[in-house]
């Protein structure tokens, strides 16, 4: 791949023959290097990452053979079709329409595929069902209202995930769509029967917003934290667990922690890797609550929450279950599976300055839909500059020490062809001491890649079914 100078901040100019030339100086000759090698090392790196699966399937133990099904097939670019396949599920609990969808993918494709295409699509789409369901209020048709409601949230939603292919790839352009997602999706919750409740839940000085949702009635109920990863929003979380767990009685909290939601598109709140702090206030509000069975609070957490809540059940011991998909042992795995060697001992060496000159120069070496990838990945971390983001990205780690210290029966969902944490779902499942079981999830079921996102109703029936014969009350 070719490296230009001007890629690193620097301009340079053809040689002219017919000019003496003259010796540089060593400061500026040490300053050409370190660019030419930084934008060597960048170009590497680009090229290593191009080849890390953002969304593709590939066969075990060979990172080269893409495994592709015409069931779940709807476009070339895997960065767009996998994202897609979550979309279509959603029907199963009302969030999306199937017809709806697939004509947004026709579009897309006449679109050539575009990222921004698909931004450009799912806007539209979702606002047109939340200016049907305002109709739909005004006139007291409140369960044709909450569906266009909740389809808004999930559509604006897919908007909301491709700001960054767009041409005004900016926070504060995250910041509007997740905005006027998450007016269609408090909307659709006012709907519920009974309706679900806007919580705070107090944490570091400020307040983590969430929804209660509850099937109504008297007395206490299980209740099941449903913690989400590093992309999903509210209305994915509830297709996910929320609205499983209103259909067997249970309640379900949905929140939105540091690094998620309008944490991280509103107030610039990056992740941390300490997730007890975050899940012991949310059991302390709990169980508080007069609907709560204290003894009877699970946790599930999916896609980069497979790493945060097992490392929060290691240290908050009132959990009477824990369901963990996939396992994550490494999550800064999908890094160091990237960059090659010689970038990761610049950053291991603390080279701040060096580190940071290749960071900033790999974007340019990408294509468009690889820098979105590139970007959409580094986001979670804050912005601050390269090294910072890897510093805090390297913590994202659990030691056979903490898992070990989890408490709670767990299960750990294991989904074929897992595409980001390949392999680490088996690795957290050996390293738990307490009552375990490994989920498993084939292609035969449809239920293959990260987070089965075309069997939401399996994926749930196989969670609460497990919790509710297996966790153990707490005091």
């Amino acid at each position: 791949m070719e490296v230009r100078a001007d890629y690193l901040g620097m301009t340079t100019a053809p040689a002219d023959a017919s000019e003496p030339t003259t010796e540089q100086p060593a400061s500026t000759r040490a300053l050409s290097r370190r660019g030419l090698l930084a934008g060597a090392a960048a170009a590497g790196a680009a090229a290593s990452l191009s080849r890390v699966p953002f969304a593709s399937a590939t066969e075990p133990g060979d990172a080269t053979k893409t495994r592709t099904f015409p069931s779940s097939t709807f476009f070339k670019e895997p960065a767009l079709n996998y994202e897609m396949l979550s979309v279509v599920a959603a029907a199963a609990y009302g969030a999306s329409e199937v017809g709806e969808v697939l004509a947004a993918f026709d579009r897309i494709k006449g679109k050539k595929e575009r990222l921004s295409a698909a931004y450009d699509e799912f806007l539209r789409l979702g606002r047109q069902a939340r200016h049907r369901g305002d109709e739909d209020r005004k006139s007291g048709r409140l369960a044709s209202a909450r569906s266009n409601y909740l389809r808004s949230a999930m559509y604006i939603d897919v908007a909301l995930f491709y700001v960054l292919a767009t041409k005004d790839p900016t926070r504060a352009h995250e910041g509007r769509a997740y905005s006027e997602m998450e007016a269609s999706w408090a909307r659709a919750m006012a709907l519920l029967e009974p309706a679900a409740q806007a919580v705070k839940i107090p944490f570091d000085g400020y307040h983590l917003p969430g929804w209660l949702l509850t099937p109504g009635g008297n007395g206490k109920r299980p209740t099941v934290i449903i913690n989400n990863g590093s992309d999903d929003q509210n209305v994915d979380v509830y297709v996910t667990g929320g609205a499983a767990a209103l259909e067997r009685g249970w309640n379900a909290l949905i929140f939105e922690g540091p690094g998620q939601g309008g944490n991280l598109f509103l107030h610039n709140r990056p992740f941390i890797p300490d997730w007890e702090r975050v899940i012991t206030p949310v059991v302390d509000f709990l169980r508080a609550r007069p609907e709560v069975d204290k003894r009877r609070i699970c946790l599930t957490g999916s896609s980069f929450g497979g790493y945060l809540t097992p490392r929060a059940a290691a240290f908050e011991h009132r959990l009477a279950g824990l369901v963990t998909d996939p396992g994550v042992v490494d999550a800064f795995y999908s890094w160091t599976s990237g960059l090659p060697k010689e970038v990761l001992e610049v950053f291991e060496a603390g080279d701040r300055n060096a580190f940071n000159h290749i960071w900033d120069a790999i974007p340019s070496q990408l294509s468009t839909n690889e820098r979105f990838g590139f970007n959409k990945r580094a986001e979670i971390y804050g912005n601050v500059d390269g090294f910072e983001k890897m510093s805090l990205a390297s913590q994202f780690r659990l030691s056979p020490e903490i898992a070990a210290k989890v408490e709670a029966p767990t299960a750990v969902c294991d989904p074929e062809l897992e595409q980001f944490f390949p392999g680490q779902s088996e690795q957290l499942f050996k390293l738990l001491k307490t009552k375990k079981k490994l989920l498993k999830f084939t292609i035969e079921e449809g239920a293959e890649l990260h987070c089965e996102p075309m069997a939401p109703q399996l994926r749930n029936e196989r969670v609460f079914d497990w919790l509710e014969t297996n966790m153990q009350p707490v005091g």
